[in-house]
């Protein structure tokens, strides 16, 4: 399995390009998590890389996450758009997407594949497990791939911190307690990669976390 990251936007969202290492094709599948702007230098490395985009995954539908997403669609018209319900009706909306809040308007179109809480599929080529955890957005989802050693946390958790609760749709209890149920079922040496900053481990994130740690 191959994990590459790219910081996109002026927030500095972590873009994830994300394929199976087993398959030697030429242009092999690939999951983009989070295409939250600069659509063209992520079409780009998944061009270089010799991959191409089989699905688009949101985690939730803050503008940071979406603003590349019609842009990237675009240019690899055969991938699908995945995530909640709650999170594509949301990133259809500028002021619950918070957009509007920043002088703009900006949407990504609905979902191709609406997913539900603990549900299980496969994109790409690997099987992958969508958990819901509200409190940073409403329907946001983190995914986790295969045997639960590489997860997807979006703005739920970051290296050393968590998401704000303090947008509409927030709730800071909720995202505490959700955080720390999903990192307590999942093995100490699984990696996380958050939605801005650098990755890190359930086991530090347990340890050292001062929003998670004995709570």
């Amino acid at each position: 399995m191959s994990v590459h990251a790219l910081e996109v936007g002026q927030l500095g969202v972590c873009a994830y390009i994300v394929a199976a290492d087993d398959v030697a094709e030429s242009s092999v599948p690939c999951v983009v998590i989070d295409p939250g702007d600069e659509a063209r230098k992520i079409s780009a490395a998944v061009k270089r890389l010799g991959f191409r985009v089989d699905a688009v995954f949101l985690t939730h539908a803050h503008v940071d996450h979406i603003g590349g997403v019609d842009d990237l669609l675009d240019q690899w018209p055969d991938a699908t758009l995945w995530c909640s319900a709650e999170t594509s009706r949301r990133a259809g909306d500028p002021r619950l997407n918070l957009s509007v809040y920043m002088g703009q308007e900006i949407t990504a179109r609905p979902a191709g594949r609406i997913l539900r809480d603990g549900e299980e599929f496969t994109a790409a080529g690997l099987r992958w497990r969508a958990v819901e955890i509200p409190g940073h957005d409403p329907g946001e989802l983190v995914y986790i791939l295969g045997d639960g050693h590489t997860v997807f946390t979006g703005d739920t958790i970051f290296q050393g911190s968590i998401g704000r609760s303090d947008f509409p749709g927030g709730d800071g209890e909720a995202l505490v307690a959700g955080a720390r149920k999903l990192l307590e079922a999942l093995p100490p040496e699984a990696v996380l990669y958050p939605g801005h900053g650098p990755a890190t481990t359930v086991g530090d994130e347990l340890a050292h976390n001062p929003f998670l740690r004995g709570v």
